[in-house]
This record gives structure tokens, sequence and C-alpha cells, in this order.
């Protein structure tokens, strides 16, 4: 099975120069695809609708990464905010489902399980049920469940990857599998995963924390054990997108940031050789 490192895309990374400028260098050190995250408040949504179309219709492997923030969160989909929620992740699932057309890949979807001050047992219900109904919805796409980071005050499904693979196996669906994020997994002082749920991990997510505490920078800092991780999914005979999954603003700190970008693709497509 193959894997392939891609980048998590948006306009304003192309706002100085042409979007094919700014990709090719990163595309030569290794990189062939490109992820988009689904924000419907963002102003700008229209330009990054319209970029992942463009990158889908220039054969880009693309994925997306559904709303997550409130009220974009599952909490409740198994009782009163079913209907709500069903209209408000529709779109996000329809436009997935058009990229996927498009670009003629079906595309992994990352998923956020849901979040609230209920029991971790009613929490674990309403993602269920959720995710159940997108792959009802849905004819292509993939979803994918991610290990989250702590967030004091708040029970999350998926603070830990045995919630994430307890349900994605429970689910058992052919087109669900785990997003593993490595640097949520240094950020929650986990060392590696159990077997279950490195076995069903079917999408990626690197990136670096920098001395502050503050993830989703290139792979400069050496703090998430990256190589490791990438080799125990070798091993597992994962095939599927590692995605470079950057924060523009705080990435934009550092010096020579496209050359870092390229870098780190570099360097992981000669670990995983």
């Amino acid at each position: 099975m193959s894997i392939e490192f891609g980048f998590s895309h948006h306009p304003k990374w192309e706002a100085s120069e042409s979007g094919e400028a700014f990709l090719a260098p990163l595309m030569a050190a290794g990189g062939t695809a490109l992820e988009f995250t689904l924000y419907p408040p963002d102003e700008d949504y229209a330009a990054l609708l319209a970029l992942a179309e463009r990158c889908a219709c220039a054969g880009r492997h693309c994925s997306l990464h559904a709303p997550y923030k409130d009220p974009w969160n599952s909490a409740g989909f198994a009782g009163p905010r079913r209907a709500e929620l069903q209209a408000l992740f529709t779109p996000a699932l329809e436009f997935a489902e058009r990229i996927s057309e498009l670009g003629g890949f079906d595309a992994p979807l990352v998923i956020h399980g849901a979040h609230g001050e209920s029991s971790l047992e009613q929490l674990s219900e309403d993602t269920h049920e959720f995710l159940g109904w997108v792959l009802e919805r849905t004819r292509r796409i993939r979803p994918m469940l991610e290990n989250l980071p702590p967030k004091p005050g708040y029970l999350r499904v998926g603070e830990t990857p045995e919630q994430v693979a307890d349900l994605v196996n429970a689910i058992s669906h052919p087109r669900l599998g785990a997003c593993w994020d490595f640097g949520h997994s240094v950020l929650q002082g986990q060392g590696m995963p159990s077997e279950a749920f490195v076995r069903a991990v079917r999408h990626v997510h690197v990136h670096d924390i920098n001395p502050e505490g503050e993830d989703h920078f290139p792979l400069v800092f050496g703090r998430v054990p990256w190589r490791d991780d990438l080799a125990a999914l070798k091993a597992a005979g994962f095939g599927g997108l590692v995605i470079l999954e950057i924060n523009g603003y705080r990435a934009s700190k550092l010096s020579g940031l496209n050359g870092l970008l390229a870098d780190s693709f570099a360097a992981m497509t000669e670990a995983i050789a």
C-alpha cells in the first residue's frame, strides 16, 4: 500500500504568488496531496472552496477537514440536536463528495468526536450516531475520526487512541478509519498507541511543537517523534495520506518558511523510503 505526503492548504498561502509557484517546491520535495479545512465563518471560505475545486480538477489528491468549532459539534446528535446538526453538516458533506467526484479520488474527511459537559458515554453515543449518519449520507468520502489534544473544561471523544479505535471498530465500515495526529499524542503525553489503533489508521496529521507548547509547525523543533510513528504505520501496512498540518499564523513567524516546509516533506519521504 502506498503512502502519499500532503500539505494543509489555504488561499492565504498563495497571497503573494500563484498557486503553482507556491506549491512547486513542496511538490518537488515529495508532496502529492492537499488538505482543506472547511469552516464557513472563515472570511476566505468562498476562496478556499474554489481553491479546493481547482486543485482537485488539476489532479491533486485532496483531503478535507470537517468543521469542528461550535456549533459544528456532534454533541446531542443522538438526541435533540440531530436535525440541527444534519442541516449544519450537510453542505460540508456535499462539498466533500463533490471534491471526490472532481478529482476521481475518494477524499478523506477528518472528523472530531463530540465534546461537551455531558458524560463520555453520551458523547460517544452522539459520535457513533453521527458517524453512522455521515456514512449513510455519502457515497465516496472516507470519514476519519481523529485523536485529539487536551482541552481543559471539556470532555471530548478522541482524547485517547483507544476511544477512537473502539468507535471505528464498533462501526466497522469499509470507508471509516482513524486519523492519527502525531502532535496531539505528544500534547496528551502519550507514547506509541495501541496496535488496535495503529491498524485502524487510514489518515495522518504530522506537525511539530515549539518550546512554548504551540503546535502545527513545520518539523523543525524535534519535539514530535514522527519518524518512529511513521515507521510503526509502515510496519502495520498503512496506505494513505500523511498531511503536514500547519497553522499559517503561527508558522509565519519562522523565517524561510517555504524552505522549511519543503525540507519537512523531503525528510518524511526519505524516512519512509
